[in-house]
């Protein structure tokens, strides 16, 4: 697993706005890392003021993660309002929900996080009864993407609401009971590859702030065992990963490249 850059550092805008330093300062705190003035400095010259390896800073845009070699990173809902409206289009619903089995009042685990999409279609799925806990293990990305569900003015916001984001080793969590509770209807892991990001330009920000470790069957085995509907695990129709792991069934995602590795529970 990458680690997130360190030493980082929380700021406002060069020319700062009423509210920005709140929620500077509350993102620094859940962090652990320093608040910064920016005193009207470029961010390349508050890095290298500072010595810092990565900088978050708030402006009238929202929420943003940088680091000195052009990576950067703000959180948006990506593709998920797009498939929650073509599901609902054609009618049969978005294939991660009909891979999971998900209905109103279910409770979920999407594992791995990200950008939070796939937690975005699932939490419109469990309904206002239902509830979806996303696991990110990169301290940034969780603190980014929970803001950014907090915040994100949107007619179906209500849906994000259904989403709780901790940060964690999924491996980890899924032998803490006291974090299992009673269990889930479904968990849902979209590795991150090296590879797979490289291809995406919408993930083109994450790529220092990412996971990369693989899926181990011992993990799969473990979330089977803690499911009553399905553990789905998504990936490519042309790698040959998934199916090695041995998928009861395989549901074909909305474009060809993708596909859904159903495993059923234990």
């Amino acid at each position: 697993m990458l680690a997130d850059p360190w030493p980082l550092a929380v700021t406002t805008a060069r020319v700062e706005r009423d509210g920005q330093r709140d929620v500077a300062m509350m993102l620094a705190a859940e962090l652990g890392a320093p608040f910064i003035e920016r005193h009207g400095r470029g961010v390349e010259r508050l890095l290298d003021d500072e010595g810092l390896a990565s900088l978050i800073y708030v402006n009238e845009e929202g929420v943003k993660w940088c680091d000195g070699a052009d990576g950067r990173f703000f959180w948006h809902p990506n593709m998920a309002f797009v498939r929650l409206r073509s599901a609902l289009k054609c009618g049969l619903g978005d294939p991660l929900v009909r891979a999971a089995g998900v209905t109103p009042g279910d409770r979920v685990l999407d594992a791995t996080l990200g950008l939070g999409a796939d937690a975005i279609v699932l939490a419109d799925a469990v309904g206002e009864s239902g509830e979806v806990i996303g696991v990110e293990a990169s301290p940034v990305i969780a603190a980014l993407v929970r803001h950014g569900l907090a915040t994100y003015a949107h007619k179906s916001s209500a849906v994000l609401d259904r989403i709780r984001v901790v940060v964690g080793d999924h491996r980890a969590l899924l032998a803490d009971a006291a974090f299992i509770g009673p269990g889930f209807a479904a968990i849902c892991f979209d590795p991150m590859f090296e590879h797979t990001v490289a291809r995406s330009n919408g993930l083109e920000g994450v790529r220092r702030l990412a996971c990369y470790d693989r899926l181990a069957p011992e993990t799969i085995r473990a979330a089977r065992a803690l499911v009553s509907k399905a553990v789905v695990v998504k990936g490519r129709r042309d790698e040959d990963w998934l199916a090695a792991l041995g998928p009861a069934e395989v549901v074909a995602g909305r474009h060809n490249r993708v596909a859904y590795g159903v495993f059923p529970p234990l």
